[in-house]
């Protein structure tokens, strides 16, 4: 089952700018979901970040994550981020780079997000929602 982004605002209720996850892929309902962020050259956030060499924020990535998993629990679900555990960033994402977005859950409100950049990590972090 895929989900594009207009369903994506749906589920999440997400608007631009804080809109960043464009498809998903696969999804296991609670369980695990795959989707993809597009990251585009006509971002506002490369303009100064940093000029003159584009790099995707770390904390975008990770909101990226965060919109995946409101989309892993659906609608109705009303779980609010409470901590970020073990960010590690390994690889810069530049524009016309494409994410893939792995979530599972670990713990009963705990899940592990990685971005994937060409089968590598990108980005790893640990959520935690009350």
């Amino acid at each position: 089952m895929t989900i594009n982004a207009a369903e994506i605002k749906q589920l999440t209720g997400n608007q631009s700018p804080l809109s960043l996850l464009d498809q998903v892929l696969e999804i296991d309902p609670g369980k695990s979901l795959v989707g993809l962020k597009n990251v585009s050259a006509n971002e506002s956030y490369f303009a100064g970040h940093f000029p003159g060499n584009p790099v995707m924020p770390g904390v975008l990535i990770i909101q990226t994550g965060i919109e995946a998993v409101q989309v892993l629990n659906g609608a109705k679900w009303h779980g609010k981020l409470s901590e970020i555990k073990k960010a590690r960033f390994r690889k810069m994402v530049k524009p016309g780079d494409q994410l893939e977005i792995k979530i599972s859950k670990k713990d009963s409100e705990i899940y592990e997000a990685k971005a994937m950049l060409n089968d590598d990590v990108a980005c790893s972090v640990e959520l935690l929602f009350s």
